[in-house]
This record gives C-alpha cells, sequence and structure tokens, in this order.
C-alpha cells in the first residue's frame, strides 16, 4: 500500500509540474500580452499587446469556430466572440488616442483636470480589459481544449488526484488499525 501512496504522489507532482510547464508556454504566446495591455499606459502600446495577443491566437490556429468550453458551447465562449471582444476594446482604444491627441496637440491650454480625464480614460480601458477576469477567458480555454485537452480539466484532476491519496491513506491506516 506504501508504494501506491509514494506513486501517486509522484503523479501528483507530476501532473502539477506539467500544469505549471503548460501555463508558462500559454502565457508565452498568447496571455502575457493581455496582461501587459493592462500594464501599460498608453492607449497606443495597450493597442500594440493586444494585436501581439491575437496574433499569437492566429499562430497557434485559435480559429472562429473554436469554444472555449468542452461542454455548453454557446456565443459567448466561442473564439469568434473573443476576437469580436479584442476588435471592440482596440476601437476604444483608438477613441482615447484620437481624444488624447485632440486635447493635447491643440493650442489651448490643457488644465490638469484633462490629465485626471485622460487617466480615467485608461482605467476604463483597463477596467474593459479585466471586465470579467482577464480579456483572453476564451481564448485560452480554446487553446487548453485544442493543445492539452486533459489539462482543461486541472483543477478537477488534481482534486480527485488528492482525494484517491487521502482514500489510500485512510484505508492504509484502517489496515494498519486492525
Amino acid at each position: 500500500m506504501g508504494s501506491i501512496i509514494i506513486g501517486l504522489i509522484f503523479i501528483l507532482i507530476g501532473f502539477v509540474f506539467q500544469m505549471v510547464k503548460i501555463h508558462y508556454e500559454y502565457e508565452t504566446k498568447i496571455g502575457a500580452y493581455i496582461e501587459n495591455a493592462y500594464e501599460v499606459n498608453t492607449p497606443h502600446e495597450m493597442m500594440t499587446q493586444v494585436e501581439l495577443a491575437i496574433e499569437g491566437m492566429e499562430n497557434e490556429g485559435l480559429e472562429n469556430d473554436d469554444y472555449g468550453a468542452y461542454w455548453f458551447k454557446k456565443p459567448d465562449n466561442k473564439m469568434s466572440w473573443q476576437y469580436t471582444f479584442l476588435s471592440n476594446f482596440t476601437e476604444r482604444a483608438e477613441a482615447v488616442e484620437v481624444w488624447y491627441n485632440q486635447t493635447y496637440n491643440s493650442e489651448s491650454n490643457v488644465t490638469e483636470t484633462m490629465g485626471d480625464v485622460y487617466e480615467q480614460k485608461m482605467d476604463n480601458l483597463r477596467e474593459f480589459l479585466k471586465e470579467n477576469g482577464r480579456a483572453d477567458w476564451i481564448a485560452k480555454n480554446a487553446w487548453y481544449l485544442k493543445n492539452y485537452t486533459i489539462f482543461y480539466f486541472q483543477e478537477l484532476i488534481v482534486v480527485l488526484l488528492f482525494v484517491l491519496l487521502f482514500v489510500v491513506i485512510f484505508i492504509e491506516v484502517k489496515i494498519l488499525e486492525s
């Protein structure tokens, strides 16, 4: 029984290591660009980072008909919606950039109040990027389903491995007590 416990621990450690490795792979190809877009302080740089994320999604083969769900496939978890959402973000960022250029390139005196308005507009863009979590919520799940389907269910698998480990430990303790 002890070898089963050790085996389960090694499987769990290996699985968690693989989860971290796969997460890193996704982040370097797509996800980190969304995070970068959130962190930068100009609409132009935000748009650049979002465009890099979209390019990463396309390079990874995520197509309009791909879903970010294994079950319960709906229009709001389809890659076509992901691309539309990011396109809408770019349009919003372009509007802020136009506003900024018109306001700060004019001959008029720009007051500090306008700087506050600019910061509010940037905060609104950031909020839009992370409105319901991160802006790549569909792409991340679609990427996992396309490339590492088993790891789409990683949280469930880890919980099941822990439950199995504790059941085996419980059984072993009961056997040793008797």
